[in-house]
């Protein structure tokens, strides 16, 4: 009996070893076996607009061998290509993990440690925050807001008190003064809660107040009156040179599903826009898509393409909701037709100068366009396929022989 149980328990054996062969490739896959923050580092060079192991999204890039990392063996520079390459550039996956994508206006900052003395090596226990609550300040109609914290070696708020506020741009390295703001514990202009030891500052910016801004804040804080200063900075985009129209139509084109989204374009030039795609039901994210390219003025479309696989591999029923759009115009001195002009190109670019900051933001469109309803079956489980990615990987498996 007991040797007839042994080949019965060895017998499960080779079958769960067996099941353990044939899906370890899928499990590795999908990421069964990696820790929280190798998930993390996954759907981040997932979601990029280009591929791991550097280099560029283009394959024309004379210069992409040159620019891969060393350290990273060329089998496997070329097996995360092939991964990431299921999607196209302008069409990557989203997942909870890439919080800079699914709240793009907010950076988080931690509390920095106080201490009583510059010169001191050691925290005199307190730690203090100077948080700004979007990370641009986009028009001159809506305020942006930036809350100062300190909090005890628990983390409970302590009082703070402010005696002195600085503002300034900064722009290649000149320095300018700007209107500095008003800041309140007592629940108004921004403040959500009065005396809650969230002091709040309310800002808005003016046309000249366009670029890198830097807040400088004096105060005490704690029972003991300590003595601290902190500095933040945030972007300032008061002209806008574009705003959504509030126009959607959303169709399933070649199994991929397109969003047409419309604008009213007040400066022509060249545009980036990105948006997210989440079920509408739970809000859970599925994929984002860019656009990247020149406008015209006046009333304008663009087609945000969530590649099909995306939308399978999800599997979600729709309908689908379109979040958080967002771009801005594209302000460089160099235009990069001029890459293309040979000679007169390269003078255009050496000559190039500019006093001005790189992009204009457009404000966000602040709710969401909910798709038709579509089953699964409506998009394709094709991988994305395209002569650049062929030369790509051709280019790969040469290093790798």
């Amino acid at each position: 009996m007991n040797q007839k149980k042994i080949f019965i328990y060895l017998g499960l054996a080779i079958v769960f070893a067996l099941v353990f062969y044939l899906l370890r490739d899928e499990a590795e896959e999908n990421g069964w076996f990696l820790s929280e923050e190798e998930k993390k580092a996954k759907a981040e060079w997932m979601a990029k607009g280009g591929p791991p192991g550097g280099g560029s999204s283009e394959s024309s890039d004379p210069n992409y061998l040159e620019k891969l990392d060393e350290a990273i063996p060329p089998e496997k520079v070329l097996k995360d290509y092939l991964e990431w390459a299921e999607y196209p550039p302008n069409s990557r996956p989203l997942t909870k993990y890439n919080a800079d994508l699914l709240d793009p206006y907010f950076i988080p900052l931690v509390a920095i440690p106080m201490v009583d003395h510059p010169q001191d090596k050691k925290g005199n226990g307190y730690s203090c925050k100077l948080q700004p609550l979007q990370w641009a300040a986009i028009g001159i109609k809506d305020p942006i807001h930036i809350t100062l914290e300190c909090f005890s070696a628990t983390y409970e708020k302590v009082p703070v008190d402010v005696r002195n506020v600085k503002l300034w741009k900064e722009f290649d390295g000149v320095k300018y003064a700007a209107l500095p703001p008003y800041g309140n514990d007592h629940g108004i202009d921004g403040d959500v809660r009065a005396k809650d030891n969230v002091f709040t500052f309310e800002w808005r910016p003016s046309y000249k107040d366009w670029g890198d801004m830097f807040l400088e804040i004096e105060f005490v804080y704690a029972k003991e009156k300590k003595q601290g200063k902190l500095l933040t900075s945030f972007f300032a985009s008061p002209n806008q040179p574009a705003e959504w129209s509030g126009y959607f139509l959303d169709n399933v084109k070649e199994g991929s599903l397109n969003v047409k989204v419309g604008l009213n374009i007040f400066k022509a030039g060249t545009y980036h826009l990105e948006g997210n795609l989440v079920n509408a039901a739970n809000g859970e994210p599925i994929a984002w898509a860019s656009f990247d390219g020149k406008l015209g003025a006046g009333r304008q479309e663009v087609d945000f393409l969530f590649y099909g696989k995306l939308i399978r591999e999800s599997d979600y029923e729709g309908p689908y909701a379109l979040t958080q759009l967002r771009g801005h115009r594209v302000n460089l001195a160099v235009d990069p037709d001029w890459f293309g002009q040979g000679d007169d190109g390269m003078k255009k670019i050496l000559a190039a100068k500019t006093t001005e900051p790189d992009k204009e933001l457009i404000a966000p469109y602040k709710e969401n366009f909910k798709t038709k309803e579509y089953s699964l079956n409506n998009f394709s489980l094709k991988a994305w396929e395209a002569p650049e990615k062929d030369q790509k990987v051709r280019q790969l498996q040469d290093m790798v022989k």
